[in-house]
Formats: C-alpha cells, sequence, structure tokens
C-alpha cells in the first residue's frame, strides 16, 4: 500500500498561487535546522510555523522535511526548494537593490545598515554622519535590532554583525573587536570599598541587562556568573534592557557595570575600570553585505572608511 509520505514524494510540486510568505518561512525552518530555532527568529510561534510548513507541502504536494526524534532533515523535494528560494530572493534584491529617495537636493541612493542598538549609537553613527557630510549623493537609514538577522532576506544593504559561519549568499570583512570590562563609579567605590578579586563581587551591588534572550549576538550578563561556580548567578541589584539607563544607574553610584571599553557611552562615562586583568572579548564586528552588491561602489567605498577609521 503507497503512504502519504510516498505519494506525496512522487507528485510534482504546484506552484500556482503559492504561498511567498509560507515560503519564506520554510526557508528559515531550513536554514536554522529545527522549528523552535526559526519561531524565535521570526517571532512566531513553534505550532503556528509547522502547520505553516504542512499547509506549504499540501500545498506544494510533497513532503519538505522528514521529522524524526532527532529533529527535522530536508527531504530531497525540501533541497530543491529550498535553492530555489535562495536563488529567487537574492536575484529579486539583486533586481532591486538600487533604491533611491526623493530629497529637496534631488533624487539621492538609500543604503541601509542595520545593527545593533549599541554598535549604532556609540560606535559608528557619527562615523556615517561624518561619511555622509563628505558623500552628500547618498542617504543613509540606520536600522538598529539586536535580533538574528538575515541581510539578504531582510532588505537591507549591510549588516554590522558577527561572522556568520553558514550563509555563502553574503560577503563579511573583519571590523572591529570589542573587549568586555567593569565599570563602577568614584562615588560607588568610596562608599562599597573596590574590589580586589573576583570573589569579592560576592558582596557588591550589580547592574545587569534584562531578557538576555533577546540579545543573541553578547553575552549579555557576564557579569552575573564571575566568581561563581558554573550554573549560579549573582542577583542584581538593577535591571534594564537599555545600555543608557544601566550607564546612568553606574553613574549614580548603585553598582558595578559590564561594558565594552571602546564603546563611546563608556569611555565618556567617566566610570573607572576595576579589576582591569579581568575581561572577556567577545569577537569581531563584521562588514556583511549580500554577494550581489560584492561590485558595488558605494557599499566597497563605505566598507574602507569605516576600516580605515572605526575606533581610531
Amino acid at each position: 500500500m503507497t503512504t502519504d509520505a510516498e505519494r506525496l514524494e512522487g507528485a510534482s510540486p504546484q506552484f500556482r498561487n503559492f504561498d511567498w510568505e509560507k515560503a519564506k518561512n520554510f526557508y528559515y525552518v531550513a536554514k536554522m535546522g529545527s522549528f523552535a530555532n526559526a519561531g524565535r527568529f521570526l517571532n512566531i510561534s513553534q505550532s503556528s510555523l509547522s502547520r505553516q510548513i504542512i499547509y506549504l507541502e499540501q500545498h506544494l504536494g510533497c513532503p519538505l522535511f522528514s521529522r524524526h526524534s532527532g529533529g527535522i532533515k530536508l527531504t530531497r523535494k525540501g533541497e530543491e526548494l529550498f535553492t530555489i528560494i535562495s536563488t529567487t530572493f537574492s536575484e529579486l534584491k539583486g533586481f532591486t537593490q538600487n533604491t533611491h529617495v526623493e530629497t529637496p537636493n534631488g533624487k539621492k541612493r538609500k543604503i541601509r545598515i542595520a545593527t545593533t542598538h549599541a554598535d549604532a549609537a556609540y560606535i559608528i553613527n557619527d562615523l556615517i554622519l561624518d561619511y555622509n557630510e563628505k558623500h552628500p549623493e547618498v542617504s543613509f537609514e540606520i536600522l538598529t535590532n539586536d535580533q538574528l538577522l538575515d541581510v539578504v532576506m531582510n532588505d537591507v544593504d549591510i549588516a554590522i554583525r558577527p561572522y556568520d559561519p553558514i550563509n555563502n549568499e553574503i560577503q563579511q570583512e573583519p571590523l572591529f573587536n570589542l573587549e568586555k570590562r567593569l565599570y563602577a563609579s568614584i562615588e560607588y567605590l568610596e562608599k562599597h570599598g573596590e574590589p580586589e578579586t573576583l570573589e569579592d563581587l560576592k558582596k557588591h551591588r550589580l547592574i545587569a541587562f534584562g531578557h538576555p534572550n533577546l540579545h543573541p549576538y553578547a553575552d549579555i550578563n557576564w557579569i552575573l556568573r564571575l566568581g561563581l561556580p558554573e550554573g549560579k548567578l549573582h542577583e542584581p541589584i538593577y535591571i534594564s534592557n537599555s545600555i543608557e539607563c544601566l550607564v546612568g544607574a553606574a553613574k549614580k553610584g548603585l553598582g558595578i557595570i559590564s561594558g565594552y571599553e571602546k564603546m563611546s557611552i563608556i569611555r565618556n562615562s567617566g566610570l573607572k575600570n576595576i579589576l582591569p586583568s579581568v575581561t572577556r572579548e567577545e569577537g569581531s564586528g563584521y562588514f556583511i553585505y549580500p554577494n550581489y552588491l560584492k561590485q558595488d561602489k558605494d557599499v566597497l567605498e563605505i566598507k574602507e572608511f569605516l576600516q580605515a577609521n572605526i575606533l581610531a
């Protein structure tokens, strides 16, 4: 007897009235290797995402994933569809890449740059403004988002993010390194003393980010593990998901924070680096752009400008 899966596998895909939104969701499930990871990325429940993929399989008349206790795996038809969708979206983006914006001074090329909130505000923004002053023919849109990002599918020209080891549709070149350190105000240290060892942190007030799961690119609450056995965390005295609020709390003498020494908000805060030998290197920020822009004059000039001037 022929099973439903076998009938689906042998069927010809039907592309009439094809649902490209569900195709995009299929793309991310395939790329990330699980419904759970793709659901978090897309902000869709795992059950809803699974239903959409089942609908897509029924519409196409073929199974796209084989499901088993160890997870999911693309079927032969699923691999074919993944290639088609990846190529199609990439080619469409290449076709529509030269977006422009109308200004009082005429039409300008618009370049969209995506990065995290902190990197945008305290590392690249001033440099982009300097570049724009010298190149008024270009208009910039800076998009800040601390979530995972697909450069091609999310309609941006440039992303400044950590290296992506699995995406072969993008160019990636190193831009900067970040190192995290510990900081406190002079007021706090005069009142509570300066820690001399990691063990001393148990007696101090620590300030931390809220919702660390929303910051997939960084070990955002590294400070809460310092000096403790694996699996244990310090209890923070204050939590916020805003770096500005955290630095503000530290400047008022509330407690100790961790921060990146090369970010202007830390450099200009007046906070003192404590336990200077205690650091955490969090890898490099990369200048990332789609393959179809690898010969784009504007993108290459921006890359060279940032590489020459960033954190100088």
